[in-house]
């Protein structure tokens, strides 16, 4: 009788523990397994290795996957989605946010597990959250996650972007963590945001503290959502980074500024950013001589900056077109460097190339640059400091 009674006290007590831990790690872990998919680009010819691009999640009907593709990097002309269970479905870009880069990818009859969406509006600094996606070793399917922390100086979660760490001691991130569109859940499992903003090759490299990596942003997936329903942010370029040389008593700062929303620029001003790039590419005049950049004829490195005055880089997802002001298509071009405030006189000028920020050309920008000087000036660093850079 007595052991009985042991026995019913041992079965009470596991259901209470069980009842404690599970809940939040079983709706975390089954988020995981239904909604989350991988994005893969086929080999264009039948020796090309497939190449995975990102991770997703199904929204909307279960014929749509929200991701973040790396337009930097790659310009996909097809695309698979594949499910956890290896099923694979073409897949078609229907939208772009270029200020974000999140894409929403249609695809024909799937009817896939749609996600559970959180609420984002909740998140407040050094609130605990999970990142998790899939790592596929030959046929078994791994679920990795790791715990998150939202940063301490993330006081105002922007309603676009949040920064993200994750302790460096947790080994299994090192399969996914780089990988943009990995989903972001609370503790219930529900989805509230997608790694997203990847690290653009130009950024200078920054030191971190001890034990933690710094996750690509997070994207607010309420603001991701809205691709559904408004697909005005179709123009403009998928990153924007601003470089300035910067001298310091003692010695020379490199000075980095990568232009974010919600961080660097309001909100409202990326659209008119977009505007004032866009318009300069059709006002551009003589071609001129890019001496001064041959040293970088190899690419442009990581870290760069200007010998002289200020340059905004900006890379789209597809190739731009760049016109004189009769109309005359001049070139076509995957990133462009737009460079101001230079010296002895010299003409403001726009900075081209196709691939790996190869310089190819550049020519004088005829067109006024007064709007774009007004919405990046008021973000410049004084002298002697940086704002998000590396000083050396």
């Amino acid at each position: 009788m007595r052991l009985r009674g042991l026995m019913v006290i041992s079965v009470v007590l596991l259901v209470v523990v069980l009842a404690v831990v599970l809940p939040p790690a079983t709706s975390y872990k089954i988020g995981i397994d239904d909604y989350v998919v991988q994005i893969w680009q086929p080999g264009t010819v039948s020796d090309d290795p497939e190449i995975l691009l990102a991770y997703g999640i199904v929204v909307d009907d279960g014929n749509h996957v929200l991701t973040v593709l790396d337009y930097e990097r790659d310009t996909p002309d097809k695309l698979l989605v594949v499910s956890r269970k290896h099923r694979t479905y073409d897949a078609s870009i229907q939208a772009i946010d270029y200020r974000t880069s999140a894409t929403l990818l249609q695809l024909q009859d799937a009817d896939l597990p749609v996600a559970e969406i959180g609420d984002p509006s909740s998140l407040a600094s050094n609130q605990r959250v999970y990142v998790g996606g899939r790592v596929y070793w030959t046929n078994e399917c791994i679920e990795c996650s790791t715990a998150a922390y939202i940063p301490a100086y993330a006081d105002n979660i922007s309603p676009l972007f949040f920064g993200v760490v994750a302790l460096s001691d947790q080994p299994k991130g090192k399969h996914w963590d780089s990988e943009s569109g990995a989903v972001i859940t609370d503790k219930d499992g529900k989805a509230i945001s997608l790694l997203g903003r990847y690290p653009s090759k130009l950024q200078p490299l920054m030191s971190l503290p001890a034990r933690y990596i710094y996750l690509p942003w997070a994207i607010n997936i309420n603001s991701a959502l809205e691709l559904l329903t408004d697909t005005s942010h179709t123009n403009g370029p998928a990153i924007s980074i601003i470089f300035r040389k910067l001298t310091f008593d003692g010695g020379i700062g490199l000075g980095g500024i990568d232009i974010v929303p919600g961080d660097a620029l309001p909100i409202n001003d990326i659209e008119n950013l977009a505007t004032n790039i866009t318009g300069l590419l059709d006002e551009l005049g003589e071609p001129l001589p890019i001496d001064d950049l041959a040293q970088y004829s190899s690419g442009l490195p990581w870290g760069f900056y200007p010998e002289e005055g200020i340059m905004l880089i900006a890379a789209f997802t597809y190739p731009v077109e760049l016109h004189d002001s009769g109309n005359n298509l001049l070139a076509s071009a995957k990133w462009i460097g737009i460079h101001w405030d230079r010296s002895e006189g010299k003409p403001n000028r726009l900075i081209y190339g196709s691939a790996g920020y190869i310089v190819e050309g550049a020519y004088s920008i005829e067109g006024a640059i007064s709007g774009l000087v007004q919405l990046i000036e008021p973000i410049l660093p004084e002298p002697g400091h940086t704002h998000t850079g590396v000083v050396r």
